[in-house]
């Protein structure tokens, strides 16, 4: 079985670099980055917490379902899941004035309120497991191994990823960089699918080796990374994506006029990106050592 899981993981990170663009924004950090996010929660997680997640996943790993809520991306039955995936936040615009203005709704508008949703329903909160059991119930979806808790599981693990890969707390009128138009190495894909998995791959580790190197750097910074709270997080990628936003064109293609992101942006960006993944699997493992 180990085997057989191994063998469909490295599959799945062999699929090449997305170039389309789509107003949900494409799938976060690619497969690799949310196992990275994954991987280093579940080294932090308490006995208690490791536990009670092996005990709702079952035969699953938590670095394996960590990709499942990008999979079902595919199936019309969780089309309404797709808006979790994200948050917008204009320039005009604070973090605390788009939380409150969907606060009005009793949708579930964006990834801030998904993780607050998935939380509370592994937290028991009978509320919350009848909204995403109505959810699912009304639109014919396939809950994750039969289980409401699985499936919370995999999503809060996948969202608190999300939320920390700076183009997921994008702008609207370019999606998140879906629409920019960008060569990586060469290679014509969006600014988007560059922060998705683009950087991670061209680093040629597998998600274990990755996820040990980040831990060994950033373990020092641990307690204070886990301070932080939802807030903090989402302003911590407006910051980011800004920075990304400033130096696009610091290098020009001159056949294409494109941005040409090579080597020196790799060297400039991958520490941002190592810092973005670390925190988000400290914080992940604050969340579920703090419900189990």
């Amino acid at each position: 079985m180990k085997n057989l899981i191994a063998l469909c993981l490295l599959a799945l990170s062999s699929l090449p670099l997305s170039t389309s663009g789509n107003k949900e924004y494409s799938a976060v950090w690619g497969q690799n980055g949310h196992r990275i996010v994954a991987q280093i929660c579940y080294d932090n997680l308490d006995k208690n917490a490791q536990n009670e997640v092996d005990k709702i996943l079952g035969r699953e790993y938590l670095a394996q379902v960590a990709t499942w809520p990008d999979f079902i991306r595919s199936e019309k039955n969780w089309d309404f899941s797709k808006p979790w995936h994200f948050i917008t936040i204009n320039t005009n615009q604070t973090v605390e004035q788009v939380i409150d203005e969907a606060a009005k709704d009793s949708k579930i508008n964006n990834v801030y309120e998904a993780i607050e949703l998935m939380t509370a329903i592994l937290k028991d909160d009978s509320a919350a497991i009848k909204t995403l059991q109505d959810l699912v119930n009304k639109n014919k979806a396939k809950l994750l191994n039969n289980s409401i808790k699985a499936t919370a599981l995999a999503f809060l693990i996948h969202f608190i990823g999300d939320v920390h890969q700076p183009m997921h707390v994008g702008k609207n009128n370019d999606f998140g960089g879906n629409k920019i138009s960008v060569l990586f190495f060469s290679q014509k894909t969006n600014l988007h699918s560059v922060w998705d998995s683009g950087i991670i791959e061209q680093e040629g580790l597998s998600f274990t080796d990755f996820s040990d190197f980040i831990e060994r750097h950033l373990a020092p910074n641990k307690n204070k990374l886990q301070k932080a709270n939802m807030i903090d997080w989402i302003k911590e990628s407006v910051k980011n994506r800004e920075k990304i936003y400033n130096t696009l064109y610091n290098n020009t293609d001159r056949s294409t006029g494109l941005p040409s992101l090579s080597y020196e942006y790799q060297h400039d960006f991958l520490e941002v990106v190592e810092n973005r993944l670390g925190a988000a699997g400290y914080r992940a493992a604050k969340v579920l050592n703090t419900i189990y």
